[in-house]
């Protein structure tokens, strides 16, 4: 996608500026987009991303995505379903097979608690699909423009740019983002430095087509390892078809893959693959490069009026496929909160709780993954010292962890102990699990992403799952007997420069009908208690019975949610 600008001139003042056109920066667009809020997307390079880079887009985030109408479009664009049950490992690729790990993210796997499934779909599908998107939404989005400097005048940010054909500009925002990467300039300009950051192995990745059919069949795994000596890496297929994405490891005390040319490359991926020279597959090789695993989480995620985002406030290695994930789920966050804060409908002591709940998320995604490069290793090195296949199949059978992380994927949750929260804690104990990043038990305590259930809709009679309805307003969930809550809900709306709440009572007779589900027992409240739920999808709020004062009460805490008490 090679788009030229068709506006030439930068506006001198826009509500927010985005500096990075990557994936977060996007979603954190079309999101503000939808709720009227303008903003401007500056982007250094010449083109949208058309490389694979990331590809694992997990339940939380294709929830999000579905929100943006851009489910189906994902659903075609994402790898079949035969590739996206296990991991393989294999010697070689044409070689010995060592063992199959199912993961859970088959189709179905997360069906008794979200809408949604797990969706491998690489980011040369998602990147242009995420500009479609905005562009559609009225989003301004200038490629070959560089936000490079800025000064934050207290009031507001201005912005120096470099333009298009030379030359800078000044644009004044009052919010400015940093997603520009991992290298980000305006988190250094900031003096930002990590609170947490580690170096790890080195690869070669790898983009092309190649017919590997033969060598696949009856091992389809949305990961192909190769471990044997010499030829350790692995392989991702993109299509289930031809394209595909390698990666090669390398020892950089000891190879200097930047001299590598195109046929070295070539070579490597045909060992790796290991077949038969009167075999060996035909490689069209598109795109190679280096790159070493770094995890990091910025020491802040705000400096004034500054917010970092994406890659720029956190990186985490891609064992599990939480750097992308992280990136959007801290768009949304940052969404609302934007919102409420430009419309004067909280301070901006809410932007003290995205640095604390996002910096937290983030650190615990990073650990996450740093625990799975751990296992890994471990794996790799006990099957290399394996004496036989069945101790193999054994040793990858116990590696259960790696693939499957619905805990940690549909239990995301912000607790308030590293700093301000948004929203009301509880001292209701979330459900006990054998192992939180594995095992999800749904439950409703304040900061946890609220649970899906399936309804109907009293007036349309349209079947939607609850976390649809959750989707950029606060939305209010009352019991059969939570009458006065619902009420209370409508008296609210526009009073106290306050946001609107969507109420629906859940029972047989209300307005929205549950299907075959307690839901009180499922959000952990009386027939006359209610659930808020804030726009990103998390609980603010739960009272598990009625109150005097219904109006009073809610109001109280939608307040206390947007940090009107912390200001």
């Amino acid at each position: 996608m090679n788009a030229m600008n068709e506006k030439t001139v930068l506006p001198d003042e826009v509500p927010v500026l985005i500096a990075g056109a990557g994936p977060v920066g996007m979603v954190l667009a079309i999101l503000l987009a939808r709720q009227g809020v303008r903003s401007l997307v500056l982007e250094k390079r010449e083109r949208i991303n058309v490389l694979p880079r990331a590809r694992g887009i997990n339940v939380r985030s294709v929830e999000i995505m579905t929100q943006l109408d851009l489910g189906e479009e994902l659903r075609a664009d994402a790898l079949p379903a035969l590739w996206s049950r296990s991991f393989v490992y294999t010697e070689r690729m044409a070689g010995e097979l060592v063992g199959i790990m199912p993961g859970n993210m088959a189709p179905g796997s997360s069906a008794a608690f979200s809408p949604c499934e797990y969706r491998i779909a690489a980011q040369d599908k998602l990147d242009p699909m995420l500009y479609r998107k905005a562009l559609a939404q009225g989003c301004d989005i200038r490629l070959r423009h560089e936000v490079t400097g800025f000064r934050d005048e207290g009031n507001g940010v201005v912005a120096t740019v470099a333009v298009e054909g030379g030359g800078t500009r000044e644009v004044r925002a009052q919010w400015l983002v940093a997603a520009d990467g991992g290298a980000s300039r305006l988190r250094e300009a900031a003096g930002i430095g990590h609170a947490h950051h580690a170096t790890y192995r080195s690869f070669v990745a790898t983009h092309f087509h190649a017919d590997l059919s033969r060598f696949t069949k009856g091992r389809e795994g949305a990961l192909i390892w190769t471990l044997a000596p010499g030829v350790v890496g692995l392989f991702h297929p993109l299509d289930g078809k031809t394209a595909w994405a390698g990666q090669i490891q390398y020892d950089p005390t000891r190879e200097q893959p930047h001299t590598w040319s195109d046929a070295d490359v070539v070579r490597r991926l045909q060992a790796m693959i290991g077949a038969p020279e009167d075999e060996a597959p035909e490689i069209d090789l598109h795109k190679h490069y280096t790159f070493t695993l770094t995890a990091s989480v910025s020491e802040r995620f705000r400096q004034g009026r500054l917010l970092l985002a994406g890659d720029a406030a956190h990186c985490t290695l891609p064992h599990g496929g939480w750097g992308l994930n992280t990136g959007i789920q801290s768009a949304h966050n940052l969404a609302w909160k934007l919102t409420s804060v430009l419309r004067g409908e909280a301070p901006p002591a809410l932007w003290d709780a995205y640095d604390a709940e996002r910096r937290k998320a983030a650190r615990r995604n990073c650990e996450f993954a740093e625990v799975n490069a751990g296992h890994t290793e471990k794996l790799m090195r006990a099957l290399r010292e394996s004496s036989g296949l069945e101790e193999r199949r054994r040793i990858v059978e116990g590696s259960r962890q790696y693939g499957n992380w619905s805990g940690l994927d549909l239990g995301i949750h912000y607790d308030g102990s590293s700093g301000r929260c948004a929203f009301v804690p509880d001292d209701i104990a979330p459900p006990a699990v054998e192992n939180p990043v594995i095992d999800y038990v749904p439950h409703a305590k304040p900061g946890w992403r609220a649970p899906h259930f399936w309804g109907r809709t009293a007036q349309e009679r349209i079947r939607v799952s609850s976390v649809m309805l959750f989707d950029g307003g606060f939305t209010l969930l009352a019991g059969p007997q939570g009458q006065a809550w619902v009420k209370a809900a409508g008296a609210l709306a526009g009073t106290d420069s306050l946001p609107a709440i969507k109420p629906w009572r859940v029972a047989p007779d209300g307005d929205l009908v549950p299907e075959a589900v307690d839901c009180c027992a499922l959000y952990g409240i009386g027939a006359d208690g209610a659930v808020l739920v804030r726009p990103d999808g998390h609980v603010a709020w739960r009272v598990t019975g009625g109150a005097s004062d219904a109006k009073l009460a809610l109001q109280e805490m939608l307040a206390r949610t947007l940090c009107h008490d912390q200001a």
